[in-house]
């Protein structure tokens, strides 16, 4: 008997919600059915811009998206901007090539700001990564997390599989 009543309280709790003055979420998620982002902020195209830099080997456009200050978390190994960006010159002078597979994800997370850090959007994404050298092609799935502030890049987190750039540097 019990379970009943709890079961008919739940059911009720459930219908009775006021949606109509439900205050809205603070974080923006449009998505079409499988997940993509249909529409762009500037924070977004911001991020796609700087992967299609880094795919283009163009530093000097992609290096405008960051503040000297910027901290990049590169599989966890924390290095400044310039640090991190001069960690490809070896594979452009390889002749590795980066490429962009399928439709990444990208999500923007609009949130009060961090007391401690300040920060209030984040940008996450999700990408197969292709890798190529000679023809041959490797891919790795990429995740970064980009703190945002004023169209700038304030932090980065990336992590990736290193093997297909390691198999391709040998």
């Amino acid at each position: 008997m019990k379970k009943i009543l709890f079961s008919l309280v739940l059911i009720t709790s459930l219908f009775s919600c006021d949606t109509k003055n439900a205050k809205p979420s603070n974080h923006n998620y449009p998505s079409n059915a499988q997940g993509y982002i249909l529409d762009s902020s500037a924070n977004i195209d911001i991020v796609k811009e700087i992967n299609v830099d880094l795919t283009n080997y163009d530093f000097v456009k992609l290096r405008s998206h960051y503040l000297d200050s910027t901290k990049v978390h590169d599989n966890f190994n924390i290095q400044q901007i310039d640090v991190n960006l001069a960690t490809f010159i070896p594979m452009k002078n390889a002749g590795i090539k980066f490429s962009i597979e399928g439709e990444p994800m990208l999500f923007e997370i609009i949130e009060k700001p961090d007391p401690k850090t300040g920060y209030t959007n984040y940008v996450d994404t999700y990408y197969i990564l292709g890798v190529t050298k000679n023809g041959k092609k490797n891919l790795s799935k990429l995740n970064q997390i980009f703190a945002m502030k004023d169209g700038k890049v304030l932090e980065e987190w990336d992590v990736y599989d290193t093997a297909p750039f390691t198999d391709l540097m040998k």
